[in-house]
């Protein structure tokens, strides 16, 4: 039993869900907002203004603009969750497939130097001046943004994955199988695909999953700098950025002004992220879990 893999799993499938069918919980349309309404009460009419507190009406509040936080929150989910996995399986099919390369090729450690010659400068800021000249009222779309920002997101920090996977496709190769297939004659079409590729599966999954948390906090501390996955829209009156998409990370942003007052706005949202954020690293540790248990029996 791997209690860290079934509840990362469960936790998983439900928020892809909720992210594909987020009208299974959202209470109202979407887009739908109400700025001000009343209520008949025992001593008359009472006018309520946004934002409002969570009631039966607004089950997590509703924001200045009069949205319904939790139908924002369930509908920016997809943006969220579709960066952080495409961007993953980017990482781990560009990586895994130029640390195969390089393992079949030979290419020493001495090589993993070159690998990223901006190795001394943090992802996040490389990735933020690359996203943020057109991230701000952006002309490209969302969509056509969106995919900008996971390219972005995907070309750095790749070096672990490339090292990691050609150490393990290099123990492969010296394995007694593999060295006994090449002296049989077996090209390395037949090499990578029946005798590298079965094995590397479960490591290429756990490389995955590590990225996947990794891409999730890069997209929250780009959500703190007001860049916001599929993008930030700028008004001058009254002086604003919010989230064009409405996702997780950019509500936190949007919202963490509200930390003072009107604490719901900045704690769902926040809340939100870090059941993501748990999902991930509870699948991640309960993969890296099974490997462990599996090379225990073997060994």
């Amino acid at each position: 039993m791997n209690p860290k893999l079934v509840i990362g799993s469960f936790l998983l499938i439900v928020l892809i869900v909720l992210a594909v069918f987020p009208d299974l919980l959202a209470p109202y349309p979407h887009g739908y907002s109400d700025m001000i309404r009343f209520v008949e009460t025992s001593s008359g009419t009472q006018w309520l203004y946004a934002p409002e507190a969570p009631s039966s009406v607004y089950p997590l509040g509703s924001d200045n603009d009069g949205y319904d936080l939790l139908t924002r929150l369930l509908w920016g989910l997809r943006w969220t969750l579709a960066c952080v996995v495409l961007t993953a399986a980017m990482k781990t099919l560009i990586g895994g497939s130029i640390g195969i390369a390089r393992a079949l090729l030979r290419l020493g450690p001495s090589r993993d130097r070159g690998l990223s010659p901006l190795a001394g400068i943090p992802s996040f800021v490389m990735v933020y001046f690359l996203i943020f000249p057109v991230t701000i009222n952006s002309p490209l779309g969302s969509i056509r943004l969106f995919f900008y920002q996971c390219v972005v997101m995907t070309i750095f920090d790749l070096g672990g994955v490339i090292a990691s996977v050609s150490a393990k496709t290099s123990a492969l190769l010296a394995s007694t199988f593999v060295e006994s297939a090449i002296s049989a004659g077996a090209r390395r079409s037949w090499i990578v695909r029946y005798h590298i590729l079965p094995f590397l599966g479960e490591e290429l999954l756990e490389t995955f999953a590590d990225q996947a948390v990794a891409v999730l906090k890069l997209v929250g501390r780009l959500g703190i700098f007001f860049m916001f996955i599929g993008g930030t829209t700028r008004t001058w009156d009254p002086p604003l950025l919010t989230s064009t998409t409405g996702e997780v990370a950019g509500l936190i942003g949007v919202y963490r002004a509200r930390l003072l007052a009107n604490r719901w706005l900045l704690a769902y949202p926040l809340m939100f992220y870090l059941v993501v954020l748990g999902a991930l690293r509870s699948f991640a540790s309960g993969l890296r879990e099974r490997a462990r248990m599996s090379r225990r029996v073997l060994g």
